[in-house]
């Protein structure tokens, strides 16, 4: 796919703007509603042959029938159609564009993360999670590159391609390191929201700590595995810390559930109306807090 290529008679794309593993993608106008988009499309055909190239597609085919039955759950991006394009039929799902940076990217900007300002990402986290469990999914793929934090401070979640229902069977053993829990990379394991807790709990530490839970071990960790087998070393509320160090147990019936983790973090919630700190963060996920701004 190249600048300039138009979709489906209606969506012109733009630039380029990231690739992953599966596909690249691109900033598109819509020129019917006249408003940039999102453009997930196929890596172009190079020596595969047409069958093996259709299979490739098939990762596609599954986000936009998550992404579908999504649709309703508040700060996943909104899918506005699919089709396939050029001469060998590559696959291509048109997504609302979220505008802001990653949160690895704030994290990277501002480490370590003032706790009021981590605590408030991980709450809205919380709240789009419980859309996507209340759907009976689990994302599976809670990470610092597949969260936006936006100019308003107001976070989304992409990348709904390896969610999988509540209640299955693991078969898939993809996720992204240290942010997945172990028993996600075990076949036979049963898939809860409890992994995305753990997903959570990690990003806690990434955003305040010196280092991330279990990192370093010369063997996958076990039930007396320490989450920081030399200590954890950073400035983090004993609250917030203990809190978090649940979240990472190894044992997922140790994890606190979602609802009882959003209970755990409301009082560690700015006030409605206390004024940004001066240490605040460009975007401040605290603001939607503070201002009474719709969430997530």
């Amino acid at each position: 796919m190249f600048p300039g290529t138009l979709l489906d008679g209606r969506y012109r794309v733009l630039r380029k703007l990231d690739h992953g593993g599966e596909g690249e993608i691109f900033v598109a106008f819509d020129e019917l509603n006249r408003c940039e988009v999102a453009v997930k499309s196929q890596f172009p055909r190079t020596f595969e042959s047409t069958a093996t190239y259709a299979s490739c597609a098939l990762p596609l085919e599954r986000e936009i029938e998550r992404l579908t039955f999504m649709r309703q759950v508040p700060g996943i991006p909104k899918v506005l159609g699919d089709g396939h394009y050029g001469r060998h039929q590559g696959r291509y799902i048109v997504m609302e564009l979220v505008r802001g940076e990653t949160i690895a990217s704030w994290i990277s900007n501002h480490h370590p993360v003032p706790a009021d300002a981590a605590v408030s990402a991980v709450a809205q986290l919380c709240e789009i999670l419980h859309g996507v469990h209340k759907e009976g999914y689990v994302h599976r793929d809670v990470s610092a590159k597949n969260v936006m934090l936006e100019p308003t401070g107001k976070i989304r979640l992409l990348d709904v391609g390896i969610s999988e229902y509540i209640g299955e069977i693991n078969s898939d053993l993809r996720g992204t390191p240290p942010y997945a829990p172990p028993e996600q990379y075990e076949k036979g394991t049963l898939l809860t929201p409890h992994v995305d807790v753990f997903s959570l709990g990690t990003m806690l530490f990434a955003m305040i700590g010196s280092e991330l839970p279990y990192s370093g071990l010369e063997s996958p960790p076990d039930a007396t595995t320490p989450a920081f087998p030399n200590g954890f070393r950073a400035d983090m509320p004993e609250a917030l810390r203990s809190l978090a160090l649940a979240m990472v147990s190894i044992d997922p019936n140790k994890r606190p559930p979602l609802a009882e983790l959003q209970n755990y973090l409301r009082p560690m919630l700015p006030a409605l109306g206390s004024p940004a700190s001066p240490k605040a963060t460009r975007p401040d996920p605290t603001a939607p807090y503070r201002l009474g701004l719709s969430l997530p």
